[in-house]
């Protein structure tokens, strides 16, 4: 899964040691990270990302639904 790589890749973790259910602030993910991500996702996705709303969602798989509804 792309955004998984991408918070591993920031993370300096293996993919496979990130849970998709396990909430980002518990990995470090905090606000400086989480732009630099957001604005990732932008430039993959090609869409705007509400910052504030991205914020909101706590884990890999809550921000995935968000991207997937906003793509849609």
């Amino acid at each position: 899964m792309w955004l998984l790589d991408r918070i591993a890749f920031y993370l300096d973790r293996p993919t496979e040691n990130i849970d998709p259910a396990v909430e980002l602030a518990r990995y470090g993910v905090d606000s400086v990270y989480a732009i630099s991500i957001i604005s990732d996702i932008e430039d993959h996705l090609q869409v705007e990302v509400d910052v504030a709303e991205a914020r909101r969602r706590e884990t890999v798989a809550d921000l995935t639904a968000y991207l997937l509804d906003l793509v849609a």
